[in-house]
């Protein structure tokens, strides 16, 4: 693909819900951020942004090594849409399109990820959005006529609301799994069930046969 395409991970949430911070939870031997970050990678995305906020060290700390841009929100407290400013804004110039994705969507794909960005150039849609269970939402691919509306996003709007206004119709890529996301305790318990947990570190279940994530990156 000759043009050129960036992921950004929105990984700058404080998980009050959670009561821990959900980029540090253990899945498939790594943590949640990891997973993502590895992911967007082997997209095969020219450009690969982690936005960071709430526990910034540890959450980079867990990045070290990855071929990714990690940019930190001071402002993340303000709600989603300062990490959408802060991550677009990190991106070169050349770049035609973001994947806007987020952390804590384990069954996220790097098929997925690159087949939003590709629906976008081979289409032509502004915005190309994830599909599941009668939601349109993340992850989501958006053209460079949009940057300019991703970039004036302010408090907890995401990105939801200019695919929710958009005066063209938005595509849509099917994405199984686009449900499975950690809100709550229990949604991560559902990720990673009893049967398959093995030992608890600091009050966490890891899994008992752990996968790496996508590598070769």
């Amino acid at each position: 693909m000759s043009h050129k395409f960036g992921v950004v991970i929105l990984a700058a949430g404080a998980s009050s819900r959670l009561g821990r911070p959900k980029q540090l939870l253990p899945y498939l031997g790594k943590t949640l951020v990891e997973h993502a970050a590895r992911t967007a990678i082997a997209s095969g995305a020219d450009e690969v942004v982690v936005v960071v906020g709430a526990d910034a060290s540890a959450v980079k700390e867990k990045l070290k090594g990855l071929k990714i841009r990690i940019v930190h929100n001071a402002d993340w407290a303000e709600g989603m849409g300062s990490s959408v400013r802060h991550g677009v804004g990190a991106l070169s110039g050349d770049i035609e399109c973001v994947v806007l994705a987020l952390c804590d969507q384990p069954r996220m794909t790097p098929d997925l990820l690159r087949d939003l960005a590709v629906r976008h150039f081979e289409s032509g849609a502004p915005i190309v959005a994830s599909s599941y269970d009668g939601v349109i939402g993340a992850p989501s691919a958006f053209g460079q006529i949009h940057f300019a509306d991703l970039m004036s996003l302010r408090g907890d709007s995401g990105a939801r609301e200019i695919i929710r206004r958009s005066p063209n119709p938005v595509e849509t890529v099917s994405f199984s799994g686009g449900n499975v996301d950690v809100d709550t305790p229990a949604d991560y318990l559902k990720l990673v069930p009893p049967p398959e947990v093995g030992c608890a570190t600091d009050g966490v279940f890891q899994p008992k046969n752990a996968r790496a994530p996508p590598i070769g990156c």
